[in-house]
């Protein structure tokens, strides 16, 4: 069974992924925490089709400061955003975020306990940070640089 900080950081994951799908009709999930997205916005009463997909979720174990990501899934073509999903802590965060790389699924955004990240052409941007931390904290865990900006959020306030 999990422990109430592993539950407390699955569901901040869960609960911000969902936020992603306000908008968009069309979402393919993959294996893992996706499914669990699936759930959190049935539960909320909508219904997302996954054709045509606007956006996918995929679990990832690690990924490139450019973006490129591990993951098991099998994705279909698609040509809509891929956001990554983790479960990893602020101290896995730097073994999560690892060396460049140039295999790999292209995510333009990854979603993690502590922060959502955006792979921007000027490289790894914080956008929201979980309350108690600082992109600076963040900063601490990483090799390569993190950018951010006076449009830095609390984590789930996008």
């Amino acid at each position: 069974m999990p422990s109430p900080k592993h539950a407390a950081d699955v569901e901040r994951v869960l609960s911000r992924a969902a936020q992603e799908c306000e908008s968009r009709r069309g979402v393919w999930f993959g294996e893992g925490l996706p499914q669990g997205v699936r759930t959190a916005i049935e539960e909320l009463g909508r219904s997302p089709s996954e054709a045509p997909a606007q956006i996918a979720f995929v679990e990832v174990t690690a990924v490139s400061p450019e973006g490129r990501a591990s993951s098991d899934a099998e994705l279909p073509e698609l040509t809509c955003p891929i956001v990554g999903l983790s479960s990893s802590t602020l101290d896995d965060l730097g073994s999560l975020l690892g060396p460049p790389c140039d295999k790999g699924l292209q995510l333009t955004r990854l979603i993690c306990p502590v922060a959502v990240f955006d792979f921007t052409s000027d490289g790894l941007r914080v956008r929201e940070v979980r309350h108690g931390l600082t992109a600076a904290d963040l900063q601490q865990q990483l090799s390569t640089t993190l950018w951010s900006g006076p449009d830095l959020k609390e984590l789930g306030t996008h």
